[in-house]
């Protein structure tokens, strides 16, 4: 029976007998469990934390070993030691390894009542990722450099903010080109079919004229029933690390733009819609996020130029035309 079933949060931690249990043992049960929730990707996360951290950590320890001091103990060499490219872990890297430690001994105090070492740690500080969305200029750039079965996709994510999973396993029975809406209810996670990323990606997008012109003429090129929207020269659903590995970097070569990855498609589709005054709620339903906040704080900013026009220009304008009928 795994360890995680033999520790019922209704017993005391003497009943569950703790100190006979290794903290690795518990580790791994505690993965078993847990990754029957968790998208592919993120098992396969957590999978390289706990091998490549947190078990050499854990090895010869009892389950109710591991102390805010050994947590600090970490930190610190996670800190001061170099990664498998012989590079400095960043900030973000150390917090991630630290937010999976900090959920597994969470899942420790429910079960056997120990104090979970990781609450109130203090994170280390980290730069935000870079966004930079393209300009509606140089969307209309890159789709014209994209090739002919690839320009669609291009123009359609950089419309809509699909992600890749969202994109790359759109079926067209999701896509209703007389009622001018689009469904998304699956994504296309390392070849499989899966569920969105969360409750709030599950959404009905109304195509606007751009966006069903674009899917009409897809429709031409792979329309049938039950059959991907979106497919490579042969005919299969684009993958994800294919397209960015590939046909992306040849495309921002051809339209002469900065190296960024395919996912600042959707950046640019926020930015355009928040610059052309489309309110924030209805731009954070577009998008799939829970509210408008995580919208304002990464795309309020990028808000200006993103027209391809001087930054300024139409507060300029208001005010000369406030200045001539004064």
């Amino acid at each position: 029976m795994s360890m995680v079933l033999q520790f019922n949060a209704a017993r005391s931690p003497v009943e569950c007998s703790p100190g006979k249990v290794a903290l690795t043992a518990f580790a791994l049960d505690w993965f078993e469990a847990m990754a029957v929730a968790w998208r592919p990707t993120t098992q396969d996360t957590v999978m390289v934390i706990l091998r490549a951290h947190l078990l050499p950590a854990f090895e010869g320890r009892q389950v109710d070993e591991f102390s805010r001091s050994d947590v600090l103990q970490l930190r610190t060499a996670l800190a001061r030691s170099c990664g498998p490219s012989g590079m400095a872990r960043s900030p973000r890297r150390i917090n991630r390894i630290l937010d999976v430690l900090g959920q597994l001994l969470a899942e420790r105090e429910r079960q056997i009542g120990i104090p979970n070492p990781c609450r109130d740690l203090r994170r280390l500080p980290q730069r935000r990722s870079a966004v930079r969305p393209f300009s509606l200029p140089e969307l209309q750039r890159l789709v014209d450099a994209a090739p002919d079965h690839l320009r669609d996709y291009v123009l359609v994510r950089g419309l809509t903010g699909l992600r890749s999973g969202e994109a790359n396993g759109l079926i067209w029975d999701q896509v209703d080109l007389e009622a001018g809406t689009l469904t998304i209810s699956a994504a296309r996670v390392r070849g499989c079919q899966v569920l969105p990323k969360n409750e709030y990606s599950e959404r009905q997008l109304l195509l606007t004229p751009s966006v069903a012109d674009a899917m009409a003429r897809q429709w031409r090129r792979t329309g049938e029933a039950g059959g991907f929207v979106f497919r490579t020269r042969r005919g299969r659903p684009i993958d994800t690390c294919n397209f960015a590995r590939r046909d992306w970097p040849r495309m921002l070569a051809r339209a002469e733009l900065a190296d960024r990855s395919p996912e600042h498609l959707r950046h640019t589709a926020a930015s355009l819609m928040l610059a052309a005054g489309e309110a924030a709620p209805y731009v954070a339903a577009v998008l799939g996020h829970a509210d408008c906040r995580m919208l304002l704080s990464t795309y309020a900013r990028l808000v200006p130029d993103a027209f391809g026009q001087r930054d300024g220009a139409a507060f300029e304008a208001a005010v000369r035309r406030i200045q001539e009928t004064a």
